[in-house]
């Protein structure tokens, strides 16, 4: 039967990168930026998420970078808020089955943004959390927007039915948009 294997591996130019495999499928996530999961196929397979070649093992800096995979983003988009850089190292720590990460607060923004990802033991089924945390002095309106850069030609499998509050919903609940970024 597989479990699940968490360890701190090295990725294209990060020192830090978690990867979390259950021998069927792997992701790595980096923590040196982000948090960003760069990194999602089946065990020694290609990666089904973008990299952006460009961007790939950089940090630092004062502008908002695009490196690909999937990130977590708050919603309605609006510059300067929306594109605040996360080009810094985040504090992760191991949950069972996977890893939460834990970005610093966003010094424009007063938003933190946290991520639980895990993976099943049996299957490669990815389940993510996501969680927007508002530190700043004033209420604001915001939601979370989770987005999946796709390698070209990638697949991303889905479902369609979640809970939320004990509520089944059975009508259309979510809306995905695709294009392309080559």
């Amino acid at each position: 039967m597989p479990g699940i294997r968490i360890q701190k591996i090295p990725y294209k130019g990060w020192d830090n990168c978690i990867q979390i495999t259950n021998g069927i499928a792997d992701m790595i996530i980096t923590v040196d930026v982000g948090p960003r999961i760069i990194r999602y196929g089946f065990a020694g397979r290609e990666n089904e998420m973008c990299e952006v070649e460009s961007t790939i093992g950089l940090t630092g800096g004062d502008e908002w970078k695009i490196y690909g995979g999937h990130r977590l983003w708050h919603s309605p988009e609006a510059s300067p808020r929306t594109y605040e850089p996360d080009n810094f190292p985040v504090q992760w720590e191991q949950i069972p089955n996977g890893i939460k990460t834990i970005q610093d607060t966003e010094p424009g923004t007063g938003i933190q943004k946290e991520m639980e990802i895990t993976l099943s033991p049996e299957n490669p089924e990815v389940n993510i959390l996501h969680r927007l945390t508002n530190s700043g002095p004033w209420a604001i309106e915001l939601s979370v927007w989770s987005i999946s850069a796709m390698a070209p030609g990638g697949k991303g499998p889905r479902k369609n039915n979640f809970t939320i509050f004990g509520s089944k919903f059975s009508t259309i609940n979510r809306l995905i948009c695709l294009h392309c970024l080559a």
